[in-house]
């Protein structure tokens, strides 16, 4: 009966993802077109010839990687493309593992486009057991406005859940990136929904170690549940001062200082053990100051500390007087 029951959520979801989620396609922002950004893509990029690596390559990947994660987490554009570089000239002498992080690391380092093509390939060779994989694709067809993409990708993805101990926890993150995608599609009622799912799975998950992170998963998601119901933070409204916010970052917990001045939100301070950020500590609390929202878009690449400061934000708002 498990079996069936779990077949028949799965059914549903699926014939879920094409209904309502171009309710707010107007009020969209104009994304890049993912065909001119592939008809464009050199390979390797003309920068390569200029970005200098300072790291011996006959060093074992398992190693290599390790640096280049370290390269990825400065946050910088000269540290991603050493990261990107590294991680091309291990994959040209085949010394990358199964290949799963290829894509991956292009992805984070901000190779959108590239990151496509290459999670297409490595998917279609290997579309068994590799939901994380599907769901970064997911990111990098929302990146290009492919919308009808990403949806197709969630349902490529249930199909190929792991039939182990890891198969609820993937389920859960489908779900997840599914609430994210109707949460910038502005479906909120399709938002809800999977984000409630995928919080609902998370506590149920039977993989075999990283169970305690579990309870935290699953707050996290409700912490996207508060924000899909916030509107413009209207001027006036806020009392001045400084006031705390805390949420659950990717790597652990995070705080914000939000500085209220004039009654409007005039700074955002960032305490956090992210290890790799692109950038958003600074990028989202600039663009959260800048359109006195909440509402904005998450940095490419580090979606859950994005979406985590919009939520500790939300904490600190909810003590200045935000109802």
């Amino acid at each position: 009966m498990k079996h069936v029951s779990f077949s028949i959520a799965v059914l549903i979801l699926i014939a879920s993802l094409g209904v309502g989620a171009d309710r707010a396609a107007k009020t969209r922002p104009a994304r890049p077109s993912l065909s001119k950004a592939l008809a464009a893509l050199k390979i390797p990029p003309p920068w390569f010839a200029e970005t200098k690596i300072q790291w011996k390559t006959s060093e074992p990947w398992k190693k290599a990687r390790l640096e280049i994660r370290r390269l990825l987490g400065l946050g910088t554009e000269d540290g991603h493309r050493q990261a990107v570089k590294l991680t091309y000239l291990y994959l040209k002498k085949n010394d990358i593992g199964n290949g799963h992080e290829w894509p991956m690391y292009l992805f984070l380092g901000g190779q959108t486009a590239w990151a496509t093509r290459a999670f297409e390939q490595f998917l279609g060779k290997n579309p068994e057991r590799n939901t994380h994989a599907y769901i970064n694709l997911m990111s990098c067809y929302r990146t290009f406005g492919e919308y009808a993409k990403a949806k197709a990708t969630a349902r490529t993805a249930l199909k190929n859940l792991p039939v182990d101990q890891w198969r609820i926890a993937n389920q859960a993150a489908v779900y997840d990136a599914l609430g994210d995608l109707y949460a910038e599609l502005g479906d909120t009622v399709m938002a809800r929904k999977n984000y409630s799912q995928a919080a609902a799975l998370y506590p149920k998950s039977k993989q075999p170690y990283g169970r305690h992170l579990l309870v935290r998963r699953a707050k996290k998601i409700r912490g996207k549940i508060d924000l899909l119901d916030i509107d413009t933070i209207k001027p006036g409204k806020l009392r001045d001062g400084k006031y705390p916010g805390d949420s659950i970052g990717y790597t652990g917990p995070l705080r914000v200082t939000v500085t209220v001045r004039d009654r409007r939100i005039a700074d955002i301070a960032v305490r956090h053990t992210e290890k790799i950020h692109q950038n958003c500590i600074t990028i989202i609390p600039q663009r959260i100051v800048k359109a006195q929202s909440l509402k904005v878009d998450a940095v490419t690449g580090a979606t859950v500390t994005s979406q985590a400061i919009a939520g500790a934000a939300l904490d600190a708002l909810r003590k200045a007087g935000r109802k």
